[in-house]
């Protein structure tokens, strides 16, 4: 059976909230704990944080860290459903 990974798990998620029609991009990165610390993300994690980020049409729509990457992206997926009900997005 087929299994997304967690990058294609948050787009598939966006498209099954707010339906199909719009760019969706996931990405992540990795960053120091300097800069964390400069983006006023908590870090206490001598390696930094994995930050993961959605852009929907070329503008950024949910971020979310953590010193893991799969449970940054989990926490991403939690982001876009908060969204969702808070109704931030007319569904189309």
């Amino acid at each position: 059976m087929f299994k997304p990974n967690s990058k294609l798990q948050v787009e598939l998620k966006f498209v099954e909230l707010f339906g199909r029609g719009r760019v969706v991009k996931a990405m992540g990165s990795r960053i120091s704990p300097d800069e964390a610390r400069r983006a006023g993300l908590k870090c206490t994690s001598r390696d930094g944080l994995y930050v993961t980020e959605l852009f929907v049409d070329g503008l950024q729509f949910a971020t979310a860290a953590d010193r893991d990457w799969r449970v940054a992206y989990k926490k991403l997926k939690i982001e876009l459903e908060k969204l969702y009900a808070d109704g931030s997005m007319v569904q189309s």
